[in-house]
Protein backbone atom coordinates (compact mmCIF):
# COMPACT_ATOMS: atom_id res chain seq x y z
CA UNK A 1 0.00 0.00 0.00
CA UNK A 2 1.65 3.42 -0.98
CA UNK A 3 1.82 5.78 2.05
CA UNK A 4 2.20 9.44 1.97
CA UNK A 5 2.13 11.71 5.32
CA UNK A 6 2.81 15.00 5.50
CA UNK A 7 3.07 17.35 9.01
CA UNK A 8 4.67 21.64 9.02
CA UNK A 9 7.17 21.87 11.76
CA UNK A 10 7.49 25.36 11.40
CA UNK A 11 5.44 28.42 9.94
CA UNK A 12 5.78 31.77 8.99
CA UNK A 13 5.63 34.55 11.38
CA UNK A 14 5.06 32.03 14.09
CA UNK A 15 7.58 31.09 16.67
CA UNK A 16 10.46 32.83 18.27
CA UNK A 17 11.68 34.13 14.58
CA UNK A 18 9.55 35.46 12.02
CA UNK A 19 11.48 33.13 9.04
CA UNK A 20 12.76 29.29 9.07
CA UNK A 21 14.98 28.03 6.42
CA UNK A 22 17.75 26.09 5.35
CA UNK A 23 16.51 22.45 6.21
CA UNK A 24 18.39 19.40 7.41
CA UNK A 25 17.90 16.39 9.13
CA UNK A 26 19.45 12.99 10.17
CA UNK A 27 18.13 9.91 11.78
CA UNK A 28 20.06 8.29 14.70
CA UNK A 29 21.30 5.02 15.45
CA UNK A 30 18.17 4.41 17.96
CA UNK A 31 15.71 5.72 15.04
CA UNK A 32 15.16 9.11 15.88
CA UNK A 33 14.60 11.39 13.48
CA UNK A 34 16.23 14.86 14.13
CA UNK A 35 15.56 17.76 12.18
CA UNK A 36 17.20 21.46 12.55
CA UNK A 37 16.81 25.03 10.38
CA UNK A 38 18.04 28.59 10.10
CA UNK A 39 16.15 31.06 12.20
CA UNK A 40 15.91 34.19 10.71
CA UNK A 41 14.53 37.99 11.17
CA UNK A 42 14.49 38.48 7.48
CA UNK A 43 14.88 36.65 4.41
CA UNK A 44 18.91 37.34 3.84
CA UNK A 45 21.32 34.74 4.83
CA UNK A 46 22.96 37.35 6.84
CA UNK A 47 19.83 37.86 8.96
CA UNK A 48 20.22 34.64 10.37
CA UNK A 49 20.14 34.71 14.56
CA UNK A 50 20.24 30.73 15.22
CA UNK A 51 19.68 26.88 14.49
CA UNK A 52 16.10 25.49 15.12
CA UNK A 53 15.63 22.07 16.51
CA UNK A 54 12.86 19.41 16.50
CA UNK A 55 13.07 15.51 17.62
CA UNK A 56 10.69 12.79 16.54
CA UNK A 57 11.06 9.05 18.71
CA UNK A 58 7.91 7.67 16.63
CA UNK A 59 8.26 8.01 12.98
CA UNK A 60 7.91 11.69 12.49
CA UNK A 61 3.98 11.48 13.77
CA UNK A 62 4.88 13.80 17.16
CA UNK A 63 7.61 16.10 17.48
CA UNK A 64 9.66 17.84 20.46
CA UNK A 65 8.67 21.52 21.27
CA UNK A 66 10.68 23.77 18.85
CA UNK A 67 14.51 24.79 20.55
CA UNK A 68 17.13 26.74 19.98
CA UNK A 69 20.04 25.13 19.65
CA UNK A 70 22.33 27.93 18.68
CA UNK A 71 21.27 32.19 19.62
CA UNK A 72 22.71 35.25 18.79
CA UNK A 73 21.37 38.29 20.01
CA UNK A 74 23.82 40.58 17.54
CA UNK A 75 23.92 41.03 14.05
CA UNK A 76 26.23 38.05 14.32
CA UNK A 77 24.97 35.28 12.03
CA UNK A 78 25.06 31.69 12.29
CA UNK A 79 24.10 29.62 9.56
CA UNK A 80 23.98 26.53 7.83
CA UNK A 81 23.54 23.45 10.47
CA UNK A 82 24.85 19.88 9.76
CA UNK A 83 24.63 17.02 11.55
CA UNK A 84 26.13 12.99 11.19
CA UNK A 85 24.57 10.40 12.90
CA UNK A 86 27.12 7.38 13.35
CA UNK A 87 26.85 3.83 14.14
CA UNK A 88 27.83 4.17 17.31
CA UNK A 89 24.69 6.36 18.27
CA UNK A 90 27.03 9.85 18.70
CA UNK A 91 25.88 12.56 16.43
CA UNK A 92 27.90 15.65 15.33
CA UNK A 93 26.44 18.75 14.86
CA UNK A 94 28.72 21.94 12.49
CA UNK A 95 27.69 25.13 12.42
CA UNK A 96 29.21 28.47 10.96
CA UNK A 97 29.38 32.08 12.91
CA UNK A 98 29.67 35.10 10.12
CA UNK A 99 30.98 32.79 7.20
CA UNK A 100 34.27 32.83 8.60
CA UNK A 101 34.33 30.86 12.26
CA UNK A 102 32.98 26.86 12.05
CA UNK A 103 32.44 24.66 15.87
CA UNK A 104 31.60 21.91 16.01
CA UNK A 105 29.38 19.97 19.27
CA UNK A 106 28.50 16.45 19.93
CA UNK A 107 25.38 14.61 21.43
CA UNK A 108 25.79 11.35 23.26
CA UNK A 109 21.86 11.15 24.80
CA UNK A 110 20.26 10.84 20.79
CA UNK A 111 19.78 14.31 20.62
CA UNK A 112 18.34 16.07 23.95
CA UNK A 113 21.27 17.40 24.61
CA UNK A 114 24.47 19.05 23.21
CA UNK A 115 27.87 19.60 24.26
CA UNK A 116 29.32 22.92 24.33
CA UNK A 117 30.62 24.43 21.05
CA UNK A 118 34.54 24.01 19.82
CA UNK A 119 35.89 26.22 17.32
CA UNK A 120 37.40 24.19 14.50
CA UNK A 121 38.07 27.27 12.29
CA UNK A 122 41.94 26.65 12.32
CA UNK A 123 41.47 23.10 9.89
CA UNK A 124 39.31 25.47 7.47
CA UNK A 125 42.04 27.85 6.97
CA UNK A 126 44.14 24.94 5.76
CA UNK A 127 42.00 25.34 2.65
CA UNK A 128 45.03 28.38 2.24
CA UNK A 129 48.01 27.07 4.01
CA UNK A 130 47.41 23.30 2.05
CA UNK A 131 45.37 23.85 -0.62
CA UNK A 132 46.28 27.17 -1.91
CA UNK A 133 43.08 28.51 -1.68
CA UNK A 134 42.35 31.65 0.51
CA UNK A 135 38.69 32.08 1.34
CA UNK A 136 36.83 35.18 2.32
CA UNK A 137 33.82 33.34 3.58
CA UNK A 138 33.08 29.62 3.84
CA UNK A 139 30.02 27.13 4.60
CA UNK A 140 29.25 23.49 5.74
CA UNK A 141 26.85 21.43 3.68
CA UNK A 142 24.20 22.83 3.99
CA UNK A 143 22.26 19.01 5.11
CA UNK A 144 23.36 16.53 6.55
CA UNK A 145 27.20 14.81 6.61
CA UNK A 146 27.86 11.06 6.55
CA UNK A 147 30.12 8.66 8.67
CA UNK A 148 32.10 6.78 5.71
CA UNK A 149 32.10 2.86 6.31
CA UNK A 150 35.85 3.03 7.86
CA UNK A 151 34.19 5.50 10.45
CA UNK A 152 35.18 8.98 9.19
CA UNK A 153 33.21 11.50 9.51
CA UNK A 154 32.84 13.72 5.90
CA UNK A 155 31.20 17.42 5.77
CA UNK A 156 31.19 18.83 1.76
CA UNK A 157 32.17 22.36 2.05
CA UNK A 158 31.86 25.51 -0.38
CA UNK A 159 34.35 28.37 -0.25
CA UNK A 160 34.53 31.92 -1.97
CA UNK A 161 37.21 34.52 -2.23
CA UNK A 162 35.53 37.46 -3.58
CA UNK A 163 35.26 39.58 -0.36
CA UNK A 164 33.75 39.20 2.93
CA UNK A 165 30.15 38.91 2.54
CA UNK A 166 30.19 37.98 -0.94
CA UNK A 167 29.28 34.58 -1.88
CA UNK A 168 31.06 33.79 -5.60
CA UNK A 169 33.39 33.43 -6.84
CA UNK A 170 32.62 30.00 -5.34
CA UNK A 171 34.05 26.51 -5.37
CA UNK A 172 33.47 23.52 -3.76
CA UNK A 173 35.63 20.72 -1.36
CA UNK A 174 35.33 18.47 1.77
CA UNK A 175 36.52 18.35 5.53
CA UNK A 176 37.16 14.74 6.71
CA UNK A 177 37.92 13.43 10.38
CA UNK A 178 39.35 10.06 10.98
CA UNK A 179 39.57 10.29 14.76
CA UNK A 180 35.69 11.40 15.96
CA UNK A 181 35.96 15.35 14.88
CA UNK A 182 39.15 15.95 16.96
CA UNK A 183 41.23 16.59 14.01
CA UNK A 184 40.12 17.51 10.40
CA UNK A 185 41.71 17.20 6.65
CA UNK A 186 40.47 19.63 4.12
CA UNK A 187 40.24 18.15 0.90
CA UNK A 188 41.13 19.33 -2.81
CA UNK A 189 38.92 21.59 -4.16
CA UNK A 190 37.31 19.85 -7.33
CA UNK A 191 37.47 21.21 -10.41
CA UNK A 192 38.87 24.64 -9.95
CA UNK A 193 37.79 27.18 -12.64
CA UNK A 194 42.15 27.21 -14.05
CA UNK A 195 42.48 23.74 -14.27
CA UNK A 196 41.80 21.28 -16.92
CA UNK A 197 39.18 19.24 -14.98
CA UNK A 198 36.57 22.46 -14.93
CA UNK A 199 33.80 21.30 -17.44
CA UNK A 200 32.65 23.62 -19.82
CA UNK A 201 30.09 25.33 -18.19
CA UNK A 202 30.66 24.47 -14.74
CA UNK A 203 30.39 28.25 -12.40
CA UNK A 204 30.35 28.86 -8.99
CA UNK A 205 30.06 25.72 -7.27
CA UNK A 206 28.46 25.75 -3.97
CA UNK A 207 26.24 23.37 -1.77
CA UNK A 208 27.22 20.22 -2.24
CA UNK A 209 25.66 16.81 -1.10
CA UNK A 210 27.52 13.66 -1.12
CA UNK A 211 27.11 9.73 -0.39
CA UNK A 212 29.08 6.64 -0.66
CA UNK A 213 28.38 4.02 -3.13
CA UNK A 214 28.55 0.63 -2.74
CA UNK A 215 31.81 0.22 -4.41
CA UNK A 216 33.08 2.12 -1.00
CA UNK A 217 33.99 5.55 -3.47
CA UNK A 218 32.10 8.43 -2.45
CA UNK A 219 29.67 10.70 -5.16
CA UNK A 220 29.67 14.37 -4.45
CA UNK A 221 26.31 16.03 -6.47
CA UNK A 222 26.99 19.76 -6.69
CA UNK A 223 24.44 22.71 -7.24
CA UNK A 224 26.42 25.47 -9.50
CA UNK A 225 25.46 28.33 -11.75
CA UNK A 226 26.43 27.55 -15.10
CA UNK A 227 24.21 27.69 -18.09
CA UNK A 228 23.97 24.12 -18.25
CA UNK A 229 21.29 23.53 -15.84
CA UNK A 230 21.58 19.67 -14.51
CA UNK A 231 23.70 18.50 -11.09
CA UNK A 232 26.98 18.24 -11.75
CA UNK A 233 28.50 14.87 -10.27
CA UNK A 234 32.44 14.58 -9.14
CA UNK A 235 33.17 11.07 -7.51
CA UNK A 236 36.48 10.33 -4.89
CA UNK A 237 37.95 7.19 -3.85
CA UNK A 238 38.51 8.96 -0.59
CA UNK A 239 36.50 12.59 -0.08
CA UNK A 240 39.67 14.28 -0.12
CA UNK A 241 41.80 13.50 -3.52
CA UNK A 242 41.47 12.83 -6.84
CA UNK A 243 38.40 14.13 -7.56
CA UNK A 244 37.13 12.84 -11.08
CA UNK A 245 36.07 15.66 -13.59
CA UNK A 246 32.48 16.92 -13.00
CA UNK A 247 29.79 15.22 -15.71
CA UNK A 248 26.31 16.44 -15.62
CA UNK A 249 23.59 14.34 -15.28
CA UNK A 250 21.06 15.46 -17.53
CA UNK A 251 18.40 13.04 -16.14
CA UNK A 252 18.65 15.80 -12.67
CA UNK A 253 18.08 19.36 -13.95
CA UNK A 254 18.14 22.03 -11.26
CA UNK A 255 17.00 25.78 -11.36
CA UNK A 256 20.54 26.49 -9.12
CA UNK A 257 19.12 25.16 -5.75
CA UNK A 258 20.15 23.15 -2.82
CA UNK A 259 19.47 19.22 -3.47
CA UNK A 260 20.10 16.43 -0.75
CA UNK A 261 20.98 12.30 -1.88
CA UNK A 262 21.49 9.71 0.88
CA UNK A 263 21.92 5.67 0.76
CA UNK A 264 19.43 3.13 2.34
CA UNK A 265 20.86 1.00 4.98
CA UNK A 266 19.66 -1.72 4.05
CA UNK A 267 19.85 -3.96 0.39
CA UNK A 268 16.07 -2.79 -0.52
CA UNK A 269 13.64 -4.99 -3.60
CA UNK A 270 15.94 -7.77 -1.72
CA UNK A 271 18.96 -7.45 -4.00
CA UNK A 272 21.01 -4.05 -2.92
CA UNK A 273 21.49 -0.71 -1.75
CA UNK A 274 19.21 2.32 -3.37
CA UNK A 275 20.52 5.74 -3.25
CA UNK A 276 17.58 8.98 -3.30
CA UNK A 277 17.63 12.50 -4.18
CA UNK A 278 15.72 15.13 -4.18
CA UNK A 279 16.20 18.52 -5.67
CA UNK A 280 13.62 21.34 -7.41
CA UNK A 281 13.28 19.46 -10.77
CA UNK A 282 13.07 22.60 -12.94
CA UNK A 283 15.28 23.12 -16.16
CA UNK A 284 15.43 26.77 -17.47
CA UNK A 285 15.28 26.82 -20.84
CA UNK A 286 13.48 28.79 -23.73
CA UNK A 287 9.88 27.13 -23.15
CA UNK A 288 9.78 28.66 -20.04
CA UNK A 289 11.41 31.68 -20.44
CA UNK A 290 14.90 30.51 -18.59
CA UNK A 291 13.11 30.72 -15.29
CA UNK A 292 14.74 29.48 -12.67
CA UNK A 293 11.99 29.29 -10.10
CA UNK A 294 12.19 26.55 -7.34
CA UNK A 295 9.46 24.28 -7.67
CA UNK A 296 8.42 20.91 -8.37
CA UNK A 297 10.30 18.83 -5.53
CA UNK A 298 10.83 15.32 -7.13
CA UNK A 299 11.91 12.40 -4.98
CA UNK A 300 13.74 9.95 -6.96
CA UNK A 301 15.63 6.35 -6.39
CA UNK A 302 18.30 4.85 -8.38
CA UNK A 303 19.28 1.19 -7.58
CA UNK A 304 22.49 1.24 -9.89
CA UNK A 305 24.60 3.98 -7.46
CA UNK A 306 23.67 6.83 -9.33
CA UNK A 307 23.93 6.09 -13.17
CA UNK A 308 20.04 5.90 -13.69
CA UNK A 309 17.08 7.35 -11.60
CA UNK A 310 14.40 4.69 -12.46
CA UNK A 311 12.10 5.94 -10.23
CA UNK A 312 10.53 9.66 -9.56
CA UNK A 313 7.64 11.18 -8.06
CA UNK A 314 6.60 15.03 -7.49
CA UNK A 315 6.05 15.46 -3.97
CA UNK A 316 5.45 19.35 -3.81
CA UNK A 317 5.00 22.07 -6.22
CA UNK A 318 5.62 25.16 -4.78
CA UNK A 319 9.31 24.08 -2.39
CA UNK A 320 12.64 25.48 -2.37
CA UNK A 321 15.71 23.49 -0.19
CA UNK A 322 15.06 19.84 1.15
CA UNK A 323 17.09 17.26 3.05
CA UNK A 324 16.24 13.74 3.14
CA UNK A 325 16.93 10.44 5.49
CA UNK A 326 16.22 6.82 5.40
CA UNK A 327 14.64 5.24 8.02
CA UNK A 328 17.14 2.57 10.15
CA UNK A 329 14.85 -0.39 8.34
CA UNK A 330 15.15 1.68 4.99
CA UNK A 331 11.58 1.11 4.65
CA UNK A 332 10.60 4.93 4.59
CA UNK A 333 12.36 8.03 3.06
CA UNK A 334 12.23 10.86 4.94
CA UNK A 335 11.83 14.62 3.21
CA UNK A 336 11.96 17.60 5.68
CA UNK A 337 11.98 20.53 2.84
CA UNK A 338 10.72 24.51 2.38
CA UNK A 339 6.65 24.39 1.50
CA UNK A 340 4.56 27.14 -0.09
CA UNK A 341 7.76 29.05 -1.50
CA UNK A 342 7.14 32.34 -2.88
CA UNK A 343 8.10 31.80 -6.76
CA UNK A 344 9.72 35.35 -6.55
CA UNK A 345 10.89 35.46 -2.77
CA UNK A 346 11.92 32.09 -2.73
CA UNK A 347 14.48 32.94 0.53
CA UNK A 348 10.48 32.92 2.44
CA UNK A 349 9.26 29.79 2.95
CA UNK A 350 5.85 29.65 4.20
CA UNK A 351 6.56 26.53 6.17
CA UNK A 352 9.26 23.41 6.96
CA UNK A 353 7.17 20.17 6.44
CA UNK A 354 8.16 16.92 7.21
CA UNK A 355 7.07 14.25 4.64
CA UNK A 356 7.31 10.42 4.91
CA UNK A 357 6.68 8.22 2.30
CA UNK A 358 7.36 4.39 1.75
CA UNK A 359 8.92 3.08 -0.87
CA UNK A 360 5.77 1.34 -2.65
CA UNK A 361 5.21 5.62 -3.10
CA UNK A 362 8.12 5.95 -4.24
CA UNK A 363 7.89 3.62 -7.26
CA UNK A 364 4.56 4.47 -7.54
CA UNK A 365 3.80 0.50 -6.56
CA UNK A 366 5.95 -1.00 -8.87
CA UNK A 367 8.18 -3.56 -7.60
CA UNK A 368 11.58 -4.35 -8.92
CA UNK A 369 12.07 -8.64 -9.72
Amino acid sequence: MQELFKKSLTRYNEGPYPYYRIPGMIVTARGTILTYFETRLGGSDWQTRGIGFRRSEDNGETWSPLELLVERKTDTVVNNPVMIATKSGRIYFLWEEDYCRGFLQYSDDDGISFSLPVEITAYLEQFHSIRGYRWDVFAFGPGHGMELNNGALLVPVWLANGGKRAHRPSAVSTIVSENGGKIWEVGEIIAPDDSDKAPDGLRNPSETCAVQLDDGSILFNIRHEGKTHYRAVSISQDGLTNFTKPIYDRQLPDPICCGSIVRTKKPVFGQQHAIAFSNCAVNPNRENHYSRVRAKLTLRLSLDSCRTWRYSRLLEERSGYSDIAFSNDSKWLYCFYEHDVDGDLYSQPRYLTFARVNLEWLTDGERKD
